[in-house]
């Protein structure tokens, strides 16, 4: 009994982390069309030389974040597939621990 209860208890906690990581996702890409919206209002608000310098300034800003973001999401991924593999690794070894107990 304890043993399935630790199964159910890491497979909530594996669909939890991958809620997560499907959040992180959708406000990713919000936030990247947020940028791309910024930039394109600014590029129409601004006209000449002095606004595409103003526009440079804010892309590099705004592409850094995006970096910085794009990089926290990598390791969320990373750490959800290493829960997972461990996970798969677990099933594999009790159930392997089964199989040889019954032998």
């Amino acid at each position: 009994m304890q043993r399935r209860q630790r199964e159910e208890d890491m497979w909530t906690e594996q669909i939890k982390k991958e809620r997560q990581f499907e959040e992180l996702e959708q406000l990713f890409s919000k936030t990247k069309r947020a940028q791309e919206n910024v930039l394109h209002l600014f590029q129409d608000a601004w006209q000449g030389n002095r606004s595409q310098q103003r526009l440079g300034m804010v892309e590099e800003k705004m592409t850094e974040e995006w970096q910085k973001r794009n990089k926290q999401i990598f390791v969320v991924d990373d750490a959800l597939k290493k829960s997972r593999r461990e996970h798969q690794r677990e099933q594999f070894a009790s159930k392997g621990a089964g199989t040889h107990a019954t032998d």
